[in-house]
């Protein structure tokens, strides 16, 4: 069992550049409180104050995290560094159309997608 820690959303970053805006929406939409604080997302720390996401679950948590403005998330720490696949594709995210999106929905993706991208990540329209 790996350790504990309290991470800022700010300093946790995507590895993946793949997310279907459904499934996303499904997560915010059903956000658990104790996603908070359960551990249940999963990271590794690079040692330079940056955390990597290690698992498709955990990107879709994180995700919703942002667009509910959750602030910190406590974390569960792996050993295994994760392909940062994202990085390799110069860090462009491509969300999948979905369809019939209410105007909420859109304004919570449009959110999303400002937060990221004053962190540097572009997005594939």
């Amino acid at each position: 069992m790996g350790r504990e820690k309290d991470v800022s959303t700010r300093l946790i970053r995507p590895t993946i550049p793949e997310f279907d805006t459904a499934r996303l929406l499904l997560f915010v939409e059903r956000w658990d409180p104790n996603w908070e604080h359960d551990a249940s997302i999963k990271i590794f720390d690079e040692g330079i104050a940056q955390y990597m996401l290690t698992d498709i679950e955990s990107h879709y948590k994180y995700m919703a995290a942002l667009i509910l403005s959750k602030p910190s998330l406590r974390c569960r720490l792996v050993e295994q560094e994760p392909e940062d696949i994202l990085d390799a594709e110069g860090n462009r995210i491509t969300l999948t159309k979905a369809d019939g999106l209410s105007i909420e929905d859109v304004k919570k993706i449009e959110y999303m997608k400002q937060v990221l991208h004053k962190r540097g990540y572009r997005f594939n329209d």
